[in-house]
């Protein structure tokens, strides 16, 4: 059995592959990013919801022969990336390897060969790896030093937009009349109370009202489309810095794939991101496969080193995703 799992701002997904390619187990658990619920929290949450999927699968831990776990947050802080893998290490043994949640949106979106992958859930970050294996990263500074692009900053925006046209700094649109709405705001300065007390400042929480930018976007909002274009060029900034990290061969396109809630604004993102990234050699690409897949994809290659998958692996894989294998995962508390 092959583990993967993708974990995020919001929600954690975890499969088991077996050896035939099959899904044998899918679950679900809130967020394990470990910044956000605590690191002991966060690794108790993981060691469930394996035992679960290995119950579902009828299967043993000791039947995993590899796991990729994409961990929210992971990488960033020395000492807590330490002491995460130390504790999965008492369940797990040497059987996994602990990276970035980017790396599975990598894994999933280009099925672990080279190019670049950007991630826009709650928060942002891209990740790459170039024909040499060289791997790299960008952004993914937390909600408070960046994250530029988000759900959490296109959250934030929706704020923001909202104050501005409260008070007549900009032309009231769409966007003021469906946050009073949608909030059920009496006064506008209920927003501030609401903001507080009810999304308590949560960055999960506030990356919520990215639908609402997204509804005002879609109905024609000029403010709200013009929030969807800064994002792309926050994108875009990242895909540059991953060319200047990574050596890809001269003269050859660079797949750049996507995954994430943000992305699923479609064209009010991807069409702009075009546009920054024309006049270079890349060519962005729909997502192979989802990212938790993609990441037992990985722990497939990371358990048979120096083989690669077999050509038919992703295309049974594909059709497990597309005849719904991943829409309805069983939730772990």
């Amino acid at each position: 059995m092959y583990l993967g799992m993708d974990g995020g701002g919001t929600k954690t997904d975890y499969i088991l592959l077996d050896e035939t390619g099959r899904i044998a187990a899918h679950v679900r658990t809130e967020t394990t990013h470990y910044m956000q619920i605590g690191l002991d929290r966060a690794v108790a949450l993981m060691r469930r919801a394996i035992e679960r999927a290995c119950q579902r699968a009828g299967v043993g831990l000791e039947d995993i022969r590899c796991a990729f776990l994409g961990v929210p947050g992971f990488g960033e802080n020395a000492e807590a990336a330490r002491e995460i893998e130390e504790k999965i290490g008492s369940f797990l043994d040497s059987r996994f390897q602990c990276g970035n949640d980017v790396e599975a949106g990598w894994a999933g979106s280009l099925a672990c060969r080279p190019g670049i992958n950007l991630v826009c859930g709650t928060g942002a970050i891209g990740y790459g790896k170039d024909p040499n294996g060289l791997g790299a990263r960008s952004s993914g500074w937390g909600c408070f030093c960046g994250d530029e692009g988000s759900a959490f900053w296109l959250g934030k925006k929706a704020i923001e937009l909202f104050a501005k046209q409260s008070d007549w700094r900009l032309e009231r649109t769409v966007l003021y009349e469906l946050m009073k709405t949608r909030l059920q705001l009496k006064r506008d300065f209920d927003l501030i109370p609401f903001v507080h007390n009810e999304l308590k400042l949560e960055r999960d929480q506030v990356a919520q009202l990215a639908l609402i930018l997204f509804e005002a976007a879609r109905r024609g909002d000029p403010q709200a489309q013009e929030a969807y274009r800064q994002a792309a060029y926050e994108c875009s900034l990242i895909v540059q810095s991953l060319l200047k990290q990574l050596s890809f061969p001269p003269g050859v396109e660079i797949p750049v794939s996507y995954s994430g809630g943000v992305f699923k604004a479609g064209d009010l993102i991807l069409t702009p991101l075009r546009a920054y990234l024309q006049g270079s050699r890349v060519v962005l690409k729909q997502p192979i496969l989802s990212p938790v897949v993609g990441a037992a994809l990985y722990a497939w290659l990371l358990g048979n080193p120096g083989r690669d998958y077999p050509t038919d692996l992703v295309a049974r894989l594909q059709e497990q995703e597309a005849k719904g294998a991943l829409a309805q995962p069983e939730i772990v508390a």
